[in-house]
Formats: structure tokens, C-alpha cells, sequence
């Protein structure tokens, strides 16, 4: 196709990452192309492990990324995750293309070799896979609003925003309006910090590694955000963000900065 062809004349990636659903992979295309990259790239790409399971008891299949992927290796470690919103799949497309593109690129481009021969990296394409697969059950040709995760409130009610369900009591309990108290909002955040199995598994794999940043990917639009978002603040990596974030949109010119600066 055209796109594919553009792929490979612009970026070197020869690998499709269209799905069935509106031309968005659905959750069980994710995991076989996990498994497709471990047959095809075994030197460059982990087999896929959970961090743990959803409220529904699906796995949040992760790979670990570099070119000595079968254990950790002691490189600096970085950690890429998408679809903690389960209508914003845009996410992990690209997480998947990225993924082929450094693997496509190994040895061929010099930035794709130097990240896989001197860096760790880790992906977790799918942090909310009820709610994706909620919406593939609602809108099988694309389109489902879902946002949440599926965890059952009270009566028919559904679902805890997981990007609002991190952090200490200050952070979560924050009265700035970026989250809800109601169980029927988009931005419920919950009845604790942590109180969802997804945010606990995700609490305690970053524990368990010595990630050296992590990046969740959305969709809401061409933004970098960096902390703060609970309080109009830096944080105390404000200029480590500051730096790091400049280089990272000087190709698509994203606009960049605190919550208060961007997305509010």
C-alpha cells in the first residue's frame, strides 16, 4: 500500500501496524505482534512478560527492548507505556512503530543502533486492555469513547480514570479540578491512590527496575507534558525535564511544559 510504502522510503519500517479495528490493532493483534517480533528479532526483543493483571484478569504484556534483551543487562532503563486511556489507541500504534523501527534499524541507522547497543528499554503497549477490549466489544469498527478502566463502582457504574489513580495522598487527593470524586465522571480517580490492580502493577514493576524516566503516551494532542500537574509547580527534575524535552521536539515541534502550560 501507499502507507507502507511511505514507511519504508521515509523511516525503513517494512512492518504494517494496521489492525482490524477502523485500522487499529485490537488487543489480541497487539499480543501476536509481540510474539512476531520475538520470532523474527529474538536478539533484539525480550519474549513478552506481564507486570500483572487487569481488574478483568487480562495480562499487561510487557518486552524489554536492547540488543541483549533476554535479562536485564544493568544499561539505563527507560519505560515506555500507552493506552492507560483505552480510546486513545493512537498510543500504542505508535509505541508498536517505534518498537520496529529500532529493530527495522538496527545496524542500518546509527540512533536506532546506539539506543539498542547502550540502552534498556521496556514497553507496555496495552495498561488498560479491559477497557480497550470494551470498546472493541461497544464499536468493532473504532470509535469507542471508553476512557476508564472496568472495575464495577456501585450499581452500573463503571470505571476508575488509572491516569488518576497514582501517588501519595497529596497528589491524589489534589483539589485542582484535574480529577473527580463522582464514580460516573471520566476523571473518577478513585477511593485511594493505588486502588486499582493496573496502577499497583504499575507502582510495583517500577519499583522492581531502576527506570531512569518513563513515558506514558496519549492522545489528547501534540503535547510534551512534564510534571507537575497536581499543583501549578516544578518539580525537583524541572530542569532535567526542561533539557530533555527540548531535544525530544525539535522533529514534530510538540508543544512542551508543565500541565498548567499545555493541556489547561
Amino acid at each position: 500500500s501507499d502507507a507502507i510504502q511511505n514507511s519504508i522510503d521515509e523511516y525503513n519500517v517494512s512492518h504494517s501496524i494496521y489492525g482490524s479495528m477502523g485500522g487499529y490493532l485490537i488487543f489480541s493483534e497487539v499480543v501476536n505482534k509481540l510474539d512476531s517480533m520475538r520470532i523474527e528479532y529474538p536478539n533484539l526483543i525480550s519474549e513478552k512478560f506481564s507486570i500483572g493483571n487487569s481488574v478483568e484478569n487480562r495480562a499487561m504484556w510487557t518486552v524489554r527492548v536492547s540488543n541483549s534483551p533476554n535479562a536485564p543487562t544493568g544499561r539505563p532503563e527507560v519505560w515506555f507505556h500507552a493506552l492507560i486511556h483505552a480510546r486513545e489507541p493512537m498510543s500504542m500504534e505508535q509505541s508498536l512503530y517505534f518498537m520496529y523501527w529500532l529493530m527495522e534499524n538496527y545496524n542500518i541507522d546509527p540512533i536506532a543502533t546506539y539506543i539498542l547497543r547502550n540502552r534498556e528499554l521496556y514497553f507496555t503497549p496495552v495498561f488498560n486492555p479491559d477497557g480497550y477490549e470494551y470498546n472493541r466489544s461497544t464499536d468493532p469498527t473504532g470509535g469507542g469513547m471508553w476512557r476508564k478502566n472496568r472495575k464495577l463502582n456501585s450499581g452500573t457504574t463503571y470505571g476508575i480514570d488509572l491516569n488518576r489513580n497514582f501517588g501519595t495522598y497529596a497528589f491524589w487527593n489534589s483539589t485542582n479540578n484535574g480529577s473527580s470524586t463522582v464514580p460516573s465522571s471520566d476523571t473518577y480517580r478513585g477511593l485511594s491512590p493505588f486502588s486499582e490492580p493496573e496502577t499497583q502493577n504499575a507502582r510495583d514493576f517500577v519499583i522492581s527496575r531502576n527506570f531512569k524516566g518513563a513515558l506514558s503516551y496519549h492522545t489528547y494532542g501534540n503535547y510534551l507534558i512534564r510534571p507537575w500537574g497536581y499543583v501549578d509547580a516544578p518539580s525537583p527534575d524541572e530542569k532535567t525535564f526542561q533539557s530533555f524535552s527540548q531535544d525530544m521536539v525539535l522533529n514534530n515541534h510538540f508543544t512542551l511544559g508543565r500541565s498548567n502550560q499545555t493541556v489547561n
